[in-house]
């Protein structure tokens, strides 16, 4: 009988309402033991581990005990904190986009290279489940290369404050998995539609280096309560989809090819929500990260590039003036 892997100590820097709901949960499938917390209000955090206001004090409290932290904040701390955790000479995780700009960015991989520990960004589509088989059906020979992409990802309004908080939250996913399945954009064209206050539309064309095309659509303009995602990856006669994150599927030429889909009524790990879409599955790698030396699968070079890419998008939406938050 295999032993069960060497649990990795953590720091938990951030306790808001993405934490709460999203990343702690996530936490107790990966191997991983949250030793000390670190927000502004102690209410919010983990219990029964010692916390602290200020993550300076906890990175010097906990010197020695920690093997590697997570970070939860909002976009304009992220510079600070993990400037600081990396400075400390700590792994680091991320939640996405780990940077406000394309030049926080530069200066985090800058830190991380100094302090030779990864800096891994939580893009965590990457890890669904679903994703990860359409990525590996298309190492199938008879897929051929991949000569086309289409991503949607649309949602509800109200959300966000601003379309520039919309644009790093949301559609940079879509922007992330293009990557991910396709390779290196090289060539953008944009269409957005200004509708309603607070309501955006678009609809972004793609070159790849390896000269397949694709397309993106995007927006804030759909029902909450509708499906919102959909990717579809052609090869050289073959097709998968992946639909809502959770049904899979491939299409050969002819026949009726391969499907899946999660069974909810079973109550087991790999039919939970934050397995499935992949909040867990990117915390497992982190600790093998850490645990192993082995090379993450997103870093904050992939952070930096989806920001390249999403303020191409804004430089390419002619006479708009899309605010940046401070």
């Amino acid at each position: 009988m295999s032993r069960p892997p060497r649990r990795i100590r953590v720091g938990l820097i951030g306790a808001g309402r993405h934490c709460q709901a999203i990343i702690q949960p996530a936490l107790r499938f990966a191997p991983v033991d949250v030793v000390a917390t670190c927000s502004r209000h102690a209410a919010s955090a983990p219990q029964l581990v010692p916390h602290y206001s200020g993550h300076q004090q906890m990175l010097a409290a906990e010197a020695g005990r920690l093997d590697a932290c997570v970070v939860v904040v909002g976009v304009p701390e992220y510079l600070r904190v993990l400037g600081d955790v990396l400075a400390r000479g700590l792994p680091v995780w991320s939640e996405k986009p780990a940077a406000a700009t394309v030049a926080e960015a530069m200066l985090l991989e800058q830190a991380a290279r100094q302090a030779g520990k990864p800096l891994v960004v939580g893009f965590n589509k990457r890890f669904a489940t679903a994703y990860q088989m359409a990525r590996e059906a298309m190492d199938r020979p008879d897929f051929g290369s991949a000569t086309s992409f289409f991503g949607k990802f649309m949602m509800g309004g109200g959300y966000y404050p601003d379309e520039v908080s919309y644009l790093v939250d949301n559609p940079i996913h879509m922007i992330d998995l293009a990557r991910h399945f396709m390779g290196e954009i090289t060539r953008m064209q944009v269409e957005r539609a200004d509708l309603a206050e607070g309501q955006w539309s678009y609809a972004v064309t793609l070159r790849f280096a390896s000269g397949a095309n694709g397309l993106l659509q995007f927006g804030n303009t759909q029902s909450w309560r509708q499906i919102n995602e959909f990717v579809e990856i052609t090869g050289e006669g073959h097709a998968i989809t992946v639909d809502n994150v959770v049904r899979y599927r491939y299409r050969p030429e002819e026949g009726p090819g391969d499907c899946w889909e999660p069974n909810f009524t079973v109550p087991v790990d790999r039919n939970h929500s934050l397995v499935l879409t992949g909040y867990a599955g990117q915390l497992i790698h982190f600790a093998e990260v850490v645990r192993e030396g082995i090379l993450p699968q997103v870093t904050i070079a992939d952070a930096r590039r989806a920001l390249e890419l999403l303020e191409e998008i804004q430089r390419l939406t002619p006479g708009q003036n899309i605010r940046r938050p401070q």
